[in-house]
């Protein structure tokens, strides 16, 4: 399988990627390198691993990696930490909005081509951080009041385009929750 990973060089991309590849997967990662900047990894220099330096938020881009790919897991977004959720609050929401929408794009257009099988979608507990019932059942997320965060709300949202993707274009998806 053949996976592309937006975020390749944050976080969470650094222990995704070696793992896919572990399990026999290709891989093309796509990072801005704003966060970290360029960084050496283990797998770099892997036959089966791709990097291309770019921005999530360009759909052309996504659309011409994402149009030779079978899965995309969308990693990429701007975090901060848990202190910048009040410093960042406008910024967390609109770009990784912006992201996601992207990412989307690509992700149905490929579907549509017959490409892509699935998208999936690394979203967050704080879905769920104005939650009444504990411990909280998984479909609280319909039934809670939203998350307080812009972070967490931005995250619920990228469930939703999961669930609009499907709806409209049968886009499969999974949404992990960290």
């Amino acid at each position: 399988m053949r996976v592309l990973v937006t975020g390749a060089a944050g976080f969470l991309g650094r222990y995704l990627i070696p793992e896919l590849l572990a399990a026999d997967h290709s891989v093309v990662g796509l990072d801005s390198l704003t966060t970290y900047g360029p960084v050496a990894r283990t797998f770099d220099d892997n036959p089966r691993y791709k990097f291309v330096t770019g921005d999530a938020k360009d759909a052309a881009i996504l659309r011409e990696l994402a149009a030779d790919c079978d899965q995309i897991v969308a990693a990429a977004g701007l975090v901060g930490g848990s202190s910048a959720f009040g410093e960042l609050a406008y910024d967390l929401l609109a770009t990784n909005e912006r992201i996601i929408a992207a990412t989307f794009d690509a992700a149905i257009d490929a579907f549509l081509d017959d490409h892509l099988e699935r998208i999936v979608i690394l979203s967050s507990s704080l879905v769920y951080e104005a939650a009444t019932a504990f411990p909280t059942p998984e479909r609280a997320t319909q039934t809670s009041p939203p998350p307080h965060s812009t972070f967490g709300f931005q995250k619920l949202a990228s469930e939703y385009f999961a669930k609009g993707a499907y709806e409209q274009y049968r886009l499969p998806y999974t949404i992990l929750r960290l």
